[in-house]
């Protein structure tokens, strides 16, 4: 089965686990699954899709987890396939909990909202198994309000200088060195110093595990980071060893 999935705290990834377990046998189309970032696909599957080779005449879905809402992802995401002479199939989304915290307004959901939501979203993608299976071909995502605003302006002023966003990153004075970041980063885009101190590279996707995965709390972003939680998906230790990212 071709399912293909990006996933940075683990909530794209069981969702495409789950997936793979619903759709039947023998499944022919491919399937990706992401997280929304601002409103927009993550740098890392643009890359991907403005590289690949394969997508040619072939029937391909997205399935996207979003924290709220996706503004008009679809319309990038079937421009990018047009590009591959791929056949735009169906696009859906699926709520997860939040991890997005780099914005001051922003932060993961309570432990009793991200349950919830986890909840919801089993029966949510069984539903989409059975439509996938079914070759139903259909856009059902949450656009939530704007959506043109959010990823026709926002996301490219976002994403615009993706190296200047990642120098942001840095340690704080609780960093034991321990390197967690760096293994679990899944661009390899952090090395650690001569004082075993984490050091970001010009690679980075904006995934923010290293700020997740660290067990002292000790990754910041500016200041926006200060005093705003962690989260990472219960499975995410297995469903995360699931999918090769891009």
């Amino acid at each position: 089965m071709n399912i293909r999935c990006f996933s940075g705290m683990g909530n794209s990834a069981a969702v495409a686990t789950r997936l793979a377990e619903k759709l039947p046998e023998g499944f022919a189309d491919v399937v990706y699954v992401c997280p929304v970032y601002s409103w927009g696909l993550p740098p890392i599957i643009v890359r991907h899709l403005e590289n690949a080779t394969d997508l040619t005449g072939r029937r391909v879905h997205l399935v996207v987890t979003c924290g709220d809402d996706t503004g008009n992802i679809d319309r990038q995401w079937q421009r990018l396939l047009r590009e591959r002479g791929a056949l735009a199939g169906s696009i859906y989304s699926v709520q997860m909990p939040n991890t997005y915290v780099n914005l001051p307004f922003m932060d993961v959901d309570s432990a009793a909202v991200a349950n919830e939501k986890r909840a919801r979203a089993a029966g949510r993608v069984d539903a989409i198994a059975t439509r996938l299976a079914s070759g139903i071909i259909e856009t059902d995502i949450h656009r939530g309000a704007l959506p043109g605003l959010k990823s026709s302006v926002i996301y490219p002023l976002f994403f615009a200088d993706l190296p200047r966003i990642a120098r942001k990153f840095h340690s704080t004075a609780s960093c034991i060195g321990c390197g967690s970041c760096v293994r679990q980063c899944p661009n390899s885009n952090i090395t650690l110093d001569s004082d075993h101190r984490p050091c970001w590279g010009n690679n980075c996707t904006y995934c923010l595990r290293c700020y997740h995965v660290c067990p002292t709390h000790s990754v910041a972003y500016g200041r926006r980071t200060s005093k705003k939680g962690q989260y990472l998906h219960p499975e995410y230790q297995s469903v995360i060893k699931n999918f090769k990212n891009f």
